[in-house]
């Protein structure tokens, strides 16, 4: 069992419908919260163009309120590359990062059939884009490469948006999670990307290609890990 601390918890008890119940519900006497942390890799696809961009593994570090029903976490999305298309034609290769993000937070709550239980989330991020370098193919360059030298993105500039709010959805299997701590699911939602500003010359062109709504976003969350430290810890948290 991936528990920190080297924890041990009985699965019998941990996967018991009553342990679900106080999972997201939570008891008068059980502690507020239990610390989750997820593996998180994470891809949007920008609306505009049907271009994906898939950001490096991270982790996304959630604290579920054991009384409320509620969850907070921590996503920070390290920067990503892509390939810059219209259509079947590649213009360029651009690098983003996700600035200025808020925590992740919204809803857990306990949903799905007898038989399969599952603990549904409903949650939102709020961050701005910013385009760190855009580089055209075969401009001065060596072809699929890009150009070393030539950037679209003038040197120290900030080509960022305003704030958007992504809104994502999912559901845990609630047997797996707690009996096996492991997790398979996608949490999805979509998103606007606004206006860039600052860009240069070329503010207009990249607006054209990438700003605007429905833009998705899929965090596929797995490798789960119960960081409550002792075996009293986790006891504590599903007490009757």
């Amino acid at each position: 069992m991936k528990i920190r601390n080297k924890a041990v918890v009985t699965a019998t008890a941990l996967a018991s419908s009553v342990a679900l119940a106080t999972l997201v519900a939570g008891p008068a006497n059980a502690a507020d919260t239990l610390p989750i942390t997820f593996q998180a890799d994470t891809t949007t696809v920008i609306a505009k163009t049907g271009q994906p961009v898939v950001f490096p593994t991270t982790a996304l570090a959630t604290d579920v309120d054991l009384v409320g029903g509620t969850v907070t976490g921590t996503l920070a999305l390290p920067q990503a590359s892509a390939d810059l298309k219209l259509g079947p034609a590649t213009l360029a290769n651009f690098t983003i990062s996700i600035v200025d993000a808020t925590p992740v937070s919204g809803t857990i709550a306990a949903g799905g059939p007898a038989e399969a239980p599952q603990l549904e989330l409903n949650v939102a991020q709020s961050f701005k884009i910013r385009i760190d370098s855009v580089k055209p193919l075969g401009i001065g360059g060596t072809g699929s490469s890009g150009s070393a030298a030539l950037d679209l993105i003038p040197p120290g500039s900030n080509c960022v948006t305003s704030e958007t709010t992504a809104n994502l959805t999912g559901a845990l299997d609630a047997i797996d999670l707690i009996q096996n701590n492991e997790a398979d699911t996608h949490v999805k939602g979509t998103y606007t990307i606004p206006q860039f500003q600052n860009c240069g010359t070329y503010t207009s062109l990249l607006n054209g290609l990438i700003a605007g709504p429905n833009n998705t976003l899929d965090v596929h969350l797995t490798n789960p890990v119960f960081d409550v430290g002792t075996q009293q810890a986790i006891a504590s948290k599903v007490a009757l």
